[in-house]
């Protein structure tokens, strides 16, 4: 960003000087151009010994809430028989200063807060008293509280369970995620979804969220709330988005960023269809790509592409996969749903260019217990000489074959860029383009 000058004033003397005075003047003129020089230079030279200026940007993959979760959530009743509601809050409490830490933490909020008995479609197996977690979801209010009080932002609530309490569930859970101090973006409560709009620092960001899916619900009403398009094809709906990123890109934002749920659930790699759509746009202008959907981490990428006959760089999550669910380990079916990462990227300014300098990534385990269901830090369960956390033989296992899984997959399509290990995770430093 460009800094203004520093203005000049004149002044006009309206009284006559002595000779003493005009040497007064002119010694204490010689003086002060002399001194107006020095900080001149003072302030010419600042720029280029300050560090450069950089943001953090975090973002975790889906958020989710099985029966098993609810049930473990859930406070019970009072010697009177009165309902003490659900306690998400210890879900997120060994995960709180990562997802604080970031100057702005993105997730995917994936359930919805319809309100009681609002599931469009009910499965005893998988319901928990009034809410329901299969196939269709609905969780209850308390956990936008204990995501925003654990640190999160922004959620995208545009993913294939948006509908699942209908058009009225759609509008509350904006509203309850709204009353917890939560920004949303991908949905909305009357017309066509707009793009978050913020500014961080001096970076000025704008969030679009789209959806490929959601799961065959269609109403008479209210569609155009939600950002879908079609996922088996082109549409108006596609290009409608593609228009967003374009306009965002020619707007004064220094990175456009997509949210999108895409892919196929629990493959490790990006299918044709999210590839043939990150083209499209990269083309549009989007900077910062964050996909959602497979439950499961794909790799992360970054592009250099030449816009305005100059070199730019765009960075790609394909997908984040859980960062919290009930979604288990199961051979060859779906072999890393239990573990995720938190992906942190650190924006860079330099020379009026903001780039993703760096990447880090936090990775994560969802650690059972009889009475919670918890977000549990990788490298802290593994890097502790006496672990806080109550781990068994099971989670020790799974731990490391996380640990050794988690780099491996999310770094393959870095070439020769290499991953760093550190007290808290990895990272990956990106070199000028």
């Amino acid at each position: 960003m460009r800094g203004e000058g520093i203005k000049g004033q004149s002044y006009k003397k309206d009284n006559p000087t002595t000779l003493k005075q005009k040497g007064i003047l002119i010694v204490m003129a010689h003086f002060y151009r002399r001194l107006i020089v020095h900080m001149a230079l003072i302030i010419t030279l600042t720029p280029l010994m300050q560090a450069q200026e950089s943001i953090t940007l975090g973002f975790v993959g889906d958020i989710m809430m099985h029966n098993t979760q609810l049930r473990r959530a859930w406070l019970g009743e009072d010697e009177n028989g009165v309902d003490q509601g659900y306690n998400f809050h210890p879900a997120f409490e060994w995960v709180k200063n990562n997802l604080a830490s970031p100057d702005l933490t993105i997730a995917n909020f994936e359930t919805t807060l319809g309100g009681p008995n609002s599931a469009l479609v009910v499965d005893d197996r998988y319901g928990f008293r009034e809410y329901q977690a299969y196939p269709t979801f609905t969780t209850p209010d308390t956990l936008a509280q204990a995501l925003s009080q654990a640190g999160i932002d922004v959620v995208s609530t545009a993913n294939n369970h948006c509908l699942d309490s209908g058009i009225p569930g759609l509008e509350r859970t904006i509203t309850i995620l709204e009353e917890a101090n939560l920004h949303t973006v991908g949905t909305s409560k009357s017309g066509f979804p707009t793009p978050w709009r913020g500014r961080v620092q001096n970076l000025k960001i704008s969030l679009l969220a789209w959806t490929a899916s959601t799961n065959g619900l269609i109403f008479s009403k209210g569609m155009e709330q939600v950002n879908v398009f079609n996922a088996t094809g082109h549409d108006d709906r596609l290009e409608d988005m593609l228009a967003e990123i374009r306009n965002e890109a020619s707007q004064d934002s220094d990175f456009v960023i997509l949210l999108i749920h895409w892919g196929q659930e629990y493959m490790e790699e990006p299918d044709q269809y999210q590839k043939n759509l990150a083209q499209l746009a990269i083309e549009a202008g989007v900077d910062i790509i964050i996909g959602s959907h497979p439950h499961t981490l794909q790799p992360i990428e970054r592009r250099i592409v030449e816009r305005n006959g100059q070199k730019e760089e765009v960075f790609i999550a394909w997908s984040l996969g859980n960062y919290i669910s009930s979604q288990r380990y199961v051979k060859e079916e779906r072999p890393w749903v239990d573990g995720s990462a938190m992906l942190q990227l650190q924006l860079e300014e330099t020379h009026n260019y903001w780039r993703v300098s760096k990447a880090t990534f936090l990775p994560v385990y969802s650690h059972w217990t009889p009475d919670q269901i918890r977000v549990l830090p990788l490298h802290e369960a593994l890097n502790s000489k006496e672990s806080p956390y109550p781990l068994s033989a099971y989670d020790q296992e799974r731990i490391r074959a996380l640990d050794a899984w988690i780099p491996t997959q999310l770094t393959r399509y870095l070439g020769n860029i290499p991953a760093h290990s550190h007290s808290n995770g990895w990272t990956v430093q990106f070199p000028s383009p």
